[in-house]
């Protein structure tokens, strides 16, 4: 500031802004140029029309257009009294990069003690400034709420420490309740992303002795430990020439130290600038602390409010990136400033791919995905450590970090949150504290909803095995067969293609038989010898093989999985698959366990048939003793239904219905073509994941998951039947046929498959001239 006079600006025109004035305007040094408020009915201008014309008096230009403050000359200093969002923001335009900014506490305190404001020094004799100043600071805090804004709060205490001393650099340094060591909160004269990395365990450095002794240190000179010192200092500082170091204490519990150096040879500090300052940590302390502790509570209440919504969004059968997308929303509006993104990872993809955020539309960016150790999201989950960079171009008042934090539960890796912040303030300690506490919270939800989701996954896909396997058991064609023992594990799978090879009987060759997913020639031929030597050590190791290979070396293929099929202890074919995908991914990923375990599965059916093709046996012969009896694979997976609905806290329902007669004279002829119209019937009223089993000739069990609508799909799809069908129609109508149907929820009509069963096999004839529904 090369002139004289202090030139000054007001955004807010309302009474804070009017209570301003007279401190301001004590001040010889200092000329309120401006005041501006885009209300019109702001306290300032209505005295104005009321005649109290203050503004004319004290030559105070008036405006509702802040951009006029851009025509000041000479502009030193603008306080926003406003602080909100719109004001802010226009404060960050690069015509005010040279201007103070002030908010309307520190401006009180700074011009609060005398005209000469901050420029004010303790000097010889100066006890009385410095008591007047003390006790400005003294009623100030009394009589404004300095804990709504803590980070203003330690920005002030700084700036008296250091303008009051004359002190060219300063810090304030707070002990963590997580890891006991002083971390820096607030700094002038140090890089920010220096100053969010400072850690200093007490009794170590200058700072560090003042913590653990709970004494003031003065220090002139070379800023190093003598020898008779028993401490250490984190660095020598050969260029400070004088620096003080104050604890901040609380009912005599040092919560924090006060620093200031300085590199001015003519500058030393006394024992009076000592004094002035620990008589200002002394009243600052529980201040500082006052504000902590209502920052905790407001971020703890916060952080309990958010888990309690997010807990209900995760635990909902909403999908998981709609519900991370709430999540992120609601994390933007907790913490000031920040875009979330939530990173999930695929232990079987070994990839983290993006699935939610907090801005309105993530279709824009793409199915992106990356590698552990890939940009800082893979970096932060590949080294396990949460990763906080700060923007070093920042201009004016306005902060921006990047962040991404891991999530772990349980020993899995499950993503990681990371995201940005644009904000005045930054990141506060006590925020911070917030995303790391919360990112546990988030994994173990995260984890046990995809451990839900697998569960059902793999339990869905050993039903259909168990379901394509009955179907195989009853085919006599064997050119269909082996179509189907190598089409459907890659459709349950969910594999681009599969091959399947026959030992021959003459020759002894494995030979192609049935493949699925080769009709493109660019990657048959890719796939073809890749899939030979991996038969090849499946017969040598007789076991199953996965690979993976790189997209470098294989383009087109990158995951195989194989394994032997063997008949009366021989292998006699190779059946192989490759290129796992998932619904929603854009790259192919290995085969999991929980695939290999499917696969195992339908290799009993699939062996079974080939038992039957390479023996000639009757199908009848092979069926006898292969493959689970239709009532034991509905136990079974009753079973697993039961444990997974205990776990999660669901309910579903167990159902039967007996067609008494259907395989009576009426169906003799059609009964085959009436059992599959009824089955596609079941299948079009009951849900994807729904389970429909025909228990023996006349009776199917169904069980319908995560409802409690009783048996009303089932009923239906007889309803429609008795409807369409008119042979059917006519034997319900004259008595050759009974509809007979019970049920069991849950865990309200039992625990066991048991129990549920037993109760769903107490039926009752069903009543057509009534509305089922509504009875039921």
């Amino acid at each position: 500031m090369l002139h004289d006079t202090r030139n000054v600006a007001i955004i807010g025109a309302n009474k804070e802004g009017l209570a301003l004035l007279p401190v301001l305007l004590a001040d010889k040094k200092t000329r309120v140029r401006m005041i501006a408020d885009e209300n019109p009915d702001a306290m300032i201008f209505k005295l104005g029309e009321l005649g109290l014309g203050l503004a004319k008096r004290l030559d105070i230009k008036l405006t509702n257009d802040p951009g006029d403050i851009k025509n000041i000359e000479d502009l030193d200093v603008i306080i926003n009294v406003l602080q909100d969002s719109a004001s802010e923001k226009f404060l960050e335009s690069h015509d005010f990069k040279d201007v103070e900014k002030l908010g309307a506490l520190s401006a009180r305190l700074i011009w609060g003690v005398s005209g000469e404001g901050a420029e004010r020094v303790p000097a010889e004799g100066g006890a009385k400034d410095s008591g007047s100043l003390l006790g400005s600071l003294h009623e100030i805090v009394d009589a404004v709420r300095l804990t709504v804004d803590r980070k203003e709060l330690l920005s002030v205490v700084l700036k008296l420490a250091t303008e009051s001393t004359r002190a060219e650099r300063g810090s304030i340094m707070l002990i963590s309740r997580e890891d006991g060591l002083l971390r820096m909160e607030i700094a002038k004269g140090m890089d920010e992303e220096v100053v969010r990395k400072v850690r200093v365990p007490p009794g170590v450095g200058i700072s560090g002795k003042v913590a653990r002794d709970g004494k003031p240190l003065l220090i002139t000179g070379k800023a190093t430990a003598k020898k008779d010192e028993s401490f250490s200092p984190t660095r020598d500082r050969t260029d400070v020439k004088s620096a003080m170091c104050v604890p901040l204490i609380v009912h005599n519990e040092v919560i924090g130290v006060i620093n200031v150096s300085s590199s001015e040879s003519s500058l030393v500090f006394t024992d009076k600038d000592l004094a002035f300052l620990m008589s200002l940590a002394g009243l600052a302390a529980e201040v500082i602390q006052r504000s902590n502790e209502y920052e905790k509570m407001r971020v703890d209440a916060a952080k309990f409010t958010f888990w309690k919504e997010a807990d209900a969004v995760l635990s909902s059968r909403m999908p998981l990136d709609k519900g991370l997308n709430i999540i992120a929303k609601k994390l933007a509006q907790i913490v000031p400033g920040l875009t979330c993104f939530f990173y999930i990872y695929d232990e079987d993809f070994g990839r983290l791919s993006l699935k939610a955020s907090s801005i309105k539309d993530t279709k824009g960016l793409g199915a992106l995905s990356l590698r552990p150790g890939e940009g800082i999201e893979g970096a932060s989950l590949d080294a396990m450590k949460d990763i906080i960079l700060v923007d070093r171009t920042e201009e004016g008042s306005i902060k921006r970090l990047y962040l991404s934090l891991p999530m772990v539960s349980g020993g899995h890796h499950v993503g990681a949150i990371s995201g940005h912040i644009v904000s005045a303030r930054g990141l506060s300690i006590h925020h911070e504290s917030f995303l790391k506490e919360i990112r546990s919270l988030i994994a173990d939800g995260v984890f046990k909803y995809r451990q839900g989701e697998k569960e059902k996954t793999t339990s869905r896909e050993m039903f259909a095995v168990d379901e394509a396997g009955l179907e195989m058991l009853s085919m006599s064609d064997p050119a269909r067969l082996l179509t189907i023992m190598a089409t459907t594990p890659a459709a349950i799978i969910g594999a681009e293609g599969a091959l399947l090879r026959i030992k021959h009987v003459e020759t002894g060759r494995f030979q192609p038989l049935a493949n699925y997913g080769l009709d493109d020639t660019m990657i048959k031929n890719a796939f073809i010898p890749l899939e030979k030597e991996t038969a090849l050590e499946v017969l040598r190791r007789k076991e199953p093989v996965t690979r993976e290979f790189s997209e470098e070396t294989s383009p087109y293929i990158r995951s195989i999985l194989s394994l032997p099929l063997n008949v009366d202890g021989r292998i006699n074919g190779v059946l192989t698959l490759f290129n796992k995908t998932a619904d929603g991914a854009f790259y192919p990923s290995v085969f999991s366990k929980s695939d290999l375990d499917v696969l195992l599965r339908f290799a009993v059916y699939v062996e079974s048939g080939l038992a039957r093709i390479v023996k000639g046996a009757p199908k009848e012969a092979a069926a006898a003793g292969a493959g689970p009896a239709p009532l034991e694979l509905f136990r079974k997976r009753a079973e697993e239904e039961t444990s997974r609905a205990r776990r999660f806290d669901k309910g579903f329902v167990l159902a039967t219905i007996r067609i008494a007669g259907q395989t009576g004279p009426v169906f003799t002829k059609s009964g085959v073509e009436f059992e599959h119209r009824l089955a596609a019937l079941f299948r079009k009223k009951t849900r994807n994941f729904d389970v429909v089993v025909k228990l023996d000739a006349e009776t199917y069990g169904f069980l319908l998951l995560d409802t409690n609508e009783k048996v009303t799909r089932p009923l239906d799809a007889i309803i429609e039947v008795v409807s369409t069908d008119a042979v059917f129609h006519d034997a319900v109508a004259d008595g050759s046929i009974d509809i007979l149907y019970g049920f069991a929820l849950f865990p309200r009509d039992g625990s066991t498959f048991k129990e549920l069963f037993d109760c769903a096999s107490k039926r009752e004839r069903l009543n057509l001239s009534k509305a089922y529904d509504s009875e039921l």
